[in-house]
Parts: C-alpha cells; structure tokens; sequence
C-alpha cells in the first residue's frame, strides 16, 4: 500500500525537491492491519539499498532489493517497506504477506513497481 508520507513525498519531489527520492527496502518480521496512515514496518529486521531499478516502461518504476541467506536466517519475514533514508525515517510503501521463514539456505528478492495513471 502506497501510505500517506508517500503522497507528501511525491508531491514535495514535483515542486521543492527537498525530500530525498526513495532508495532502500526493509522486511521486518511483525504483522498487524497496514493502513495509508502507517509510517513504518511492525518489527523491522534488516535494510537494504536497492539493488536495481528500471523506469524503461513509460509510468512506471520497479525497484529491486535482494538479501543474501546469512541476513535472514532464523528469521520470519513477513512485511516488505520502501524509504527513503537509509535509516529511520517514514516509509513509503508497507506491505505484509504470510510469513516466509528463512533456514539459512535461503534468499530473498523483493520487487516493488509503482505505475503513475
């Protein structure tokens, strides 16, 4: 879901191009009821850059973040979050799945595409 700081975001890189464009992936391990109001991951495991992006299809961005199986073992992920920031900050984008455990063999690509209509 495309949440609230999204929109002030988006609309702040049109006109001020003050707040910085988004850049990195979350997965956390947590779950609850995500709504446009959220600002962040439940429990939030690991970040990481985007490992590529393509905006070669007129309206829309894929951004693409992989994690390697040595980030994630032990872990159930759960929920996805697209920021801006490194660290900290409100996220972009948050979403939550069934859990997928990760047994040390393992690894994860998360795909993101936003199409502007």
């Amino acid at each position: 879901m495309i949440v609230d700081n999204a929109r002030s975001g988006l609309a702040n890189r049109l006109v001020q191009n003050t707040v910085a464009a988004v850049g990195w992936m979350a997965v956390g391990s947590g779950s609850g009821l995500i709504a446009v109001s959220t600002t962040g991951l439940f429990y939030h495991v690991d970040r990481n850059a985007f490992t590529s992006t393509d905006v070669t299809v007129a309206n829309r961005a894929t951004m693409t973040t992989d994690w390697t199986f040595t980030e994630l073992s032990g872990t159930t992920v759960k929920e996805f979050a697209v920021y801006n920031l490194s660290s900290g900050g409100k996220a972009w984008q948050v979403e939550g799945f069934p859990g997928i455990l990760f047994d040390g063999s393992n690894e994860l690509r998360v795909e993101a595409t936003w199409e502007v209509y």
